[in-house]
């Protein structure tokens, strides 16, 4: 499997670097901002920046994490969770409502997620899956460290859908020949775009319908039983 991924087109190193970084910075800012202390802090950030490579090292069986192996990564989530501990204020003015921070890391490890699935020799179907999780992995490990139920479950503005359809867009670039780079390019401004544009418009998922009660009174409809003849007495047998 190692011979494997390590013969295909990967890419840059800075992108999985950024993507740590940005999601340890907003993990680190959610958490100072609801009270916790300096460990919590540190958990939080290690946890969005690094449960969605984490989780796809899992998933994926490639050995020990990338992560964990280049002790850059810890490293790098360890002064975001520092950064967002003593001015979490200042970023929260800086980007509203930590959704840069959290579109950018999203999009960032969403292409990583899919290209390492690709690189693996899984199919479209199951790199965007491992796509999707890469990106959400880290905030639904965020959300249930802090006591609450993952926001991605929840019905809300765009998370998992934008992660979506930026792991689907980056698998059909390059099947369509695009290089790894222009795909991952791609993937961040359609995934960023997203989150935005949802925030701005009030875009959301919703929760889900019943339609339980309109199946049942057709099929009820069907069922009523056949009229009486008004000689006999006896019920009609509708053909």
């Amino acid at each position: 499997m190692t011979e494997l991924i390590s013969s295909k087109p990967t890419l840059p190193d800075w992108s999985t670097y950024a993507a740590v970084a940005f999601g340890g910075l907003a993990g680190a800012a959610f958490a100072a901002r609801r009270g916790f202390d300096v460990i919590g802090v540190l958990g939080l950030a290690i946890a969005q920046g690094m449960g969605g490579l984490l989780l796809a090292s899992i998933l994926l069986q490639t050995g020990t994490p990338e992560v964990l192996v280049d002790g850059r990564y810890l490293l790098l989530v360890t002064l975001a969770g520092l950064v967002g501990f003593f001015f979490a204020g200042l970023i929260a003015r800086a980007v509203q409502s930590f959704v840069l921070l959290d579109a950018l890391s999203l999009g960032l490890l969403c292409a990583v997620g899919t290209n390492l699935a690709l690189r693996s020799g899984l199919g479209n179907v199951p790199a965007v899956f491992i796509g999707v999780m890469t990106a959400v992995g880290g905030l639904i490990l965020r959300d249930i460290l802090a006591g609450r139920a993952p926001e991605v479950l929840r019905p809300g503005i765009f998370i998992a859908f934008a992660a979506l359809i930026g792991a689907s867009l980056f698998v059909v670039l390059v099947d369509v020949g695009a290089t790894r780079a222009f795909a991952q390019f791609a993937t961040l401004i359609v995934v960023t775009a997203l989150r935005f544009l949802s925030v701005r418009f009030h875009w959301a998922t919703h929760e889900a319908r019943d339609f339980s009660d309109r199946v049942w009174r057709v099929w009820g409809r069907d069922k009523q039983p056949d009229p009486l003849d008004p000689v006999t007495g006896q019920r009609d047998r509708l053909s």
